[in-house]
């Protein structure tokens, strides 16, 4: 299941938030309740990477709720540079 970090900025009133939503989506204004403000910026954390001892684990967002996404670990690698890369093949 896809995660993402959106970062939002309302041009009616500047207000700065993020939101983590299932999908890169508008969202509402928390300030002035201005409707489908598009984010600038969204991060995709359907994959991360946590180190692990001495290595390094990519973790997939196996599924959400309303305390956010629930992590599974997908892969183990040895180095940093390996898990990164493999992250950003998929």
């Amino acid at each position: 299941m896809a995660w993402f970090r959106n970062h939002y900025v309302c041009i009616a009133c500047q207000g700065h938030w993020v939101a983590e939503l299932v999908a890169a989506h508008e969202d509402n204004c928390p300030f002035c309740r201005a409707y489908d403000v598009a984010p600038y910026k969204s991060d995709d954390w359907t994959l991360v990477v946590e180190p692990q001892g001495d290595a390094f684990v990519v973790l997939e967002c196996a599924a959400a709720n309303a305390h956010g996404p629930d992590y599974r670990p997908l892969r183990e690698f040895a180095s940093l540079g390996e898990a990164k890369a493999f992250v950003a093949a998929h």
